[in-house]
């Protein structure tokens, strides 16, 4: 059985891999500004609320039958507006737990 020396380590090239890392800006694909994540959920809740007036008026003027469309937009459109005044009520809590730190 043969030993294998050990060799030494070389610092110079790991504290120059380590700069690199930090001097390269790498920008995070999955990174969604909250601001941008805020206008998509209202934009959301117009799209859906704009499906179901659609829906209501191809109800109301006999051109469709299928009710069952109405009410799953009715569904989608609720579950949007929840979600936006849920995002909205989180929010102002941060925003008021932000204002109540003293500096």
């Amino acid at each position: 059985m043969a030993i294998i020396p050990i060799n030494s380590i070389n610092t110079s090239e790991i504290i120059n891999n380590i700069t690199k890392s930090f001097n390269t800006q790498e920008t995070d694909e999955s990174f969604i500004p909250f601001a941008d994540m805020l206008e998509d959920a209202v934009a959301n809740v117009y799209n859906t609320d704009a499906a179901v007036q659609v829906d209501a008026l191809k109800i109301a003027s006999g051109d469709t039958d299928a009710l069952h469309t109405l009410t799953i937009d009715m569904a989608k459109a609720d579950l949007a507006i929840q979600t936006l005044v849920q995002v909205r009520n989180k929010a102002l809590d941060a925003y008021n737990e932000i204002m109540r730190i003293t500096l």
